[in-house]
């Protein structure tokens, strides 16, 4: 393996863990703050910090109108949708339970929606993943309600998140129609600045239900890493990985994310699974693995096509609870998402 292969996988599980993290810190901030405010503390400090790295680059490329406007629509969908309902969720259910989820189920539910479109093959294996990862959410589910711990405010909680990966979902998809032609650091800018002004508004009428004065310091630092950790680092850690080792091997990666999630929810937060929630998690993502992977087979042509491929025309891949990241056209990649 070359060396710069080595540092690329490197340097995206360091991206894993940041995501992971994700989790736990957007649970801690919902304790201090309402649910609403939390988001915009992180995506609206994401939208800053993305801003920033924007201007420092100077893009060359000077995207259409349309193609703003189709990531700033987007980014309404993602960034406000997704994390109004990700946010709302961690206020009911262990943040650990969304770091299984989203990442489980988002691939899940894009990969039913394309197939049952006509618009990816249904192959034996790839059906079977499916079966697999929704029979494991079902599992989950069951098990959650059989445990007790958290009562029904935990099952809404972890419908909620559901509910998000199903949006994030949608999110994923009209990226591949809308965002097309651009830069990818300047898509992602677009989309998170648009949806984090959504999160503003939402956010604005509970400003007054904060107690400013008793934040703590370790709040301000949790706040600080949602916005340049998750949310921008390894947004960008990603883009490298996928420069250098591809989008397919970057993308099944994400299925790190719930080993982290998990771990940093148990250190900081205490959070624990009961062991038949852990092995409904392990068959939920195990099924989500096989869909994808044998998504990739599935796509490869009978012949190389050796044509080569324009940079500037792309299709995206999600992160859980963070942004979409514009890829070649026709590679095919797993629609994972969280961050």
């Amino acid at each position: 393996m070359k060396t710069k292969q080595l540092g690329a996988y490197g340097w995206l599980l360091f991206a894993m863990v940041l995501w992971g993290s994700a989790f736990p810190s957007s649970k801690y901030a919902t304790e201090h703050v309402p649910h609403e405010v939390a988001a915009l503390f992180r995506f609206g400090g994401g939208a800053l910090v993305l801003l920033l790295i924007t201007l420092v680059r100077r893009p060359q490329q000077r995207p259409s109108r349309k193609a703003v406007a189709g990531a700033c629509a987007a980014g309404v969908v993602g960034v406000f949708g997704y994390n109004a309902l990700f946010f709302w969720g961690v206020t009911m259910a262990p943040s650990s339970d969304g770091g299984v989820i989203f990442p489980a189920l988002t691939p899940v539910i894009t990969s039913l929606v394309l197939i049952l479109g006509g618009r990816e093959s249904a192959r034996p294996v790839r059906i079977a993943g499916l079966v697999v990862g929704v029979g494991g959410a079902a599992l989950f589910f069951v098990a959650t309600t059989a445990d007790g711990a958290g009562g029904s405010q935990r099952l809404m909680g972890d419908t909620v998140f559901l509910v998000g990966a199903a949006v994030w979902s949608v999110y994923t998809l009209l990226n591949r129609k809308l965002v097309v032609g651009m830069d990818p650091v300047l898509a992602v800018t677009y989309s998170t600045v648009a949806g984090s002004l959504v999160l503003a508004a939402m956010a604005a009428p509970r400003f007054g239900d904060v107690q400013w004065g008793e934040l703590s310091g370790g709040f301000w630092l949790n706040a600080v890493h949602m916005a340049i950790g998750p949310t921008a680092v390894a947004y960008l850690l990603y883009v490298r990985g996928i420069r250098d080792v591809g989008a397919s091997t970057a993308s099944v990666m994400m299925f790190a994310v719930p080993l982290f999630a998990t771990l940093f929810s148990f250190a900081f937060l205490g959070e624990m699974f009961t062991w038949a929630q852990a092995g409904a998690a392990v068959v939920m993502l195990g099924g989500a693995l096989l869909a994808v992977v044998s998504g990739y087979r599935a796509s490869k042509p009978a012949v190389p096509d050796v044509t080569p491929q324009r940079d500037d025309r792309a299709e995206d891949v999600a992160e859980p609870g963070g942004s979409a990241v514009p890829q070649p056209r026709g590679a095919v990649v797993p629609e994972a998402g969280a961050r």
